[in-house]
């Protein structure tokens, strides 16, 4: 059954056998469905090991056509009983990634949907916390249906309502179209955020139908979903739609200027062969040929240019919903009173420097040569190699016995990633309001022959599924990694993340009983650090701290 089948007669305690196969095929599991009231119509999930699950529920209506590029719309409300039992469609995208982090579901511009997970006993009257996921690829790719974002471990072990959210992403999410275009466009740069918007209002309406309480919501997100998660809290028309935030390897601190934006824009018109300023041609556009724009966009791949390509499409201050740079000059209003955890992992470029022509054996003639080389990969384009002369020897000093592959990737995610952490938590911190707290992840994956402490690798805890397949390193197999962790070091690691996620959605504080974390200031700078020996680090590598938060960023 699809999401556009309806059905007048369905009964919320029907019940269906289905055969599962990893328990083998004598071992049948009985189903049910249950049936919400929400705003728009009555929905039908799925009730199966002890969740009700609810998937490619609309919020929005279709984006393509004459709604390209616009506002999101509502949905037209139905009669009778829509079931919710499929993924919905993803938006059309170029996504190069591993298995596990991609959706096999199809695309098409009507992808403003959401998928909920909910325990199976919670009522209207439950109101458990609500925890709404953003997705990483960007702002260009990837989706809440990937099979590593199911909400199911984390709704069940957390007795949370997960929420899975699909939005417009890169030409079809960000096209900036303010100066060629009519006032409807107006805010044409930030649709796909608009769309985030209008998700959590649907929450906000509606979930209390699920079990949960729209008056304790928390968003987060990974990559390019801790940088959704960062603009949403600088954006008015998120306010009061969410109480807490997570920002987990993504927070950029600045939005795309108008022109530079409209150069993207240009360049489209150019490959569809329209008229600049004809936008219903624009609009009519096959969504391929604007795939094939994307492609041309993001080349060289795997390289630094195609990396830094990659990241052109996002946020746009169009002087209407985004105003400014609201993070570079301390934290914004809207943030006062939402409480916020922000970190990063130990080596979140290895997936991508160790990728890039072998970089990670590279020669290189002096420290400046090395500068130049490790600049374009630090994801802030405006920091020069001078600068990261005298830092590289900073580090040799402070590390001398560090395998120069390890260094190399210490310095380039201190730069690309630890750098915006630090001046996001610094900021949240001078503010005086709710609190933030800071962490860093160092439990290195069994993936990579168990090296690293990559991008993404606390995403299963988050997700209550340490059984991770192949999620980094795209191995069939998940033996070799479990043989290489013989002391179950995961689930240690991994249950003291996921408790502190859990308690920080209840009540806006991660500590647990088992883990006293401290709020972050910029005195003691203190910071919790998951490894096999967990435990709170002041002024993680003051050594260097001052001159990665010295370098020019934007």
């Amino acid at each position: 059954m699809t999401s556009d089948n309806y059905s007048e007669s369905a009964e919320s305690n029907e019940v269906a056998l289905m055969q599962r196969p990893e328990l083998g095929s004598a071992a049948p599991v009985s189903l049910a469905f249950r049936i919400v009231e929400t705003e728009n119509g009555r929905l039908r999930g799925l009730v199966v090991d002890g969740l009700a699950v609810f998937k490619g529920i609309h919020y929005g209506a279709s984006t393509a056509g004459p709604n390209r590029f616009l506002p999101p719309q509502p949905v037209t409300p139905w009669v009778g009983v829509k079931d919710a039992l499929e993924l919905g469609p993803q938006c059309p995208q170029n996504n190069r990634d591993l298995p596990d982090w991609v959706d096999r579901s199809e695309e098409s511009e009507d992808c403003l949907v959401l998928n909920v997970w909910a325990p199976d006993h919670a009522t209207f009257a439950s109101k458990l916390p609500v925890m709404v996921w953003l997705h990483g690829g960007g702002y260009f790719s990837g989706s809440a249906g990937a099979p590593l974002y199911d909400g199911g471990g984390m709704a069940r072990r957390g007795d949370v309502i997960a929420v899975g959210v699909n939005h417009r992403l890169n030409a079809f999410g960000y096209t900036y179209l303010g100066e060629t275009a009519d006032e409807r466009f107006a805010t044409s740069g930030n649709a796909g955020q608009l769309d985030l918007v209008a998700a959590l209002r649907w929450v906000r309406e509606n979930i209390s139908s699920f079990g949960g309480d729209p008056d304790n919501v928390t968003i987060f997100g990974q990559s390019g979903g801790g940088g959704k998660v960062m603009t949403l809290i600088a954006m008015e028309e998120g306010r009061g739609l969410f109480h807490k935030a997570i920002l987990m390897s993504g927070a950029p601190m600045r939005f795309a200027a108008a022109e530079d934006a409209g150069a993207l824009t240009a360049g489209l018109y150019r490959e569809l062969g329209v008229c600049e300023g004809d936008l219903q041609a624009l609009q009519s556009a096959p969504a391929k040929a604007i795939k094939r724009y994307l492609e041309k966009v993001t080349a060289p791949a795997l390289t630094p240019d195609g990396l830094t390509n990659y990241l052109k499409y996002g946020p746009v201050i169009d002087g209407r919903t985004l105003r400014g740079n609201s993070w570079t000059d301390g934290a914004p209003e809207t943030a006062r009173h939402i409480p916020m955890m922000i970190g990063t992992d130990l080596h979140e470029t290895v997936g991508f420097v160790g990728t890039f022509q072998g970089d990670l054996d590279m020669e290189f003639a002096d420290d400046l040569d090395l500068a130049r080389r490790l600049a374009p990969y630090a994801i802030v384009n405006n920091v020069k190699a001078e600068e990261l002369v005298p830092l590289i020897g900073q580090y040799r000093r402070t590390l001398p016995s560090l395998p120069w592959k390890e260094l190399l990737l210490r310095i380039t995610t201190d730069i690309g990633f630890w750098n915006y952490s630090l001046r996001l938590s610094s900021a949240k911190a001078e503010q005086v309001g709710a609190s933030v707290f800071a962490y860093e992840c160092q439990w290195r994956t069994p993936c990579f022959d168990g090296m690293w402490s990559p991008h993404g690798v606390e995403l299963p805890f988050i997700f209550h599924c340490q059984d991770y397949g192949a999620a980094w390193d795209g191995e069939d197999s998940n033996d070799a990694r479990i043989a290489a962790d013989p002391n179950g070091d995961r689930f240690a690691v991994g249950d003291k993340m996921f408790e502190a996620w859990m308690n920080f959605a209840r009540k806006g504080d991660p500590s647990t009983g088992s883990l006293a974390w401290p709020a972050y200031n910029t005195t003691s700078r203190p910071t919790m650090v998951f490894d096999k020996h967990t435990r709170v680090v002041n002024d993680l590598r003051g050594d260097v701290r001052p001159q990665i938060m010295a370098l020019t960023v934007w």
